[in-house]
């Protein structure tokens, strides 16, 4: 995939990765310091980086702090 995520389209990625029990990793932020954030790898189609994302809740709201493909190869390792 080598495409463009509208805003939509990112959240509702996300969205479906939770809904299907996708892995997610507490972080604590360096800023602001001592905030927490939430990090996933989303694998979005066969051989390609997943997409990183970051999380962070605050003020009642869920903030994207976080979303385009990762330096990382395909999968978790």
């Amino acid at each position: 995939m080598h495409g463009y995520f509208t805003q939509r389209a990112a959240w509702e990625c996300i969205a479906t990765y939770l809904e299907a029990g996708g892995d997610v990793r507490e972080v604590t932020l360096r800023k602001p310091p001592g905030a927490r954030a939430y990090e996933m790898l989303i694998d979005v189609e066969a051989n390609e980086r997943p997409v990183y994302v970051k999380l962070q809740l605050g003020a009642g709201k869920v903030i994207g702090r976080s979303f385009h493909y990762s330096e990382r190869a395909h999968g978790r390792n």
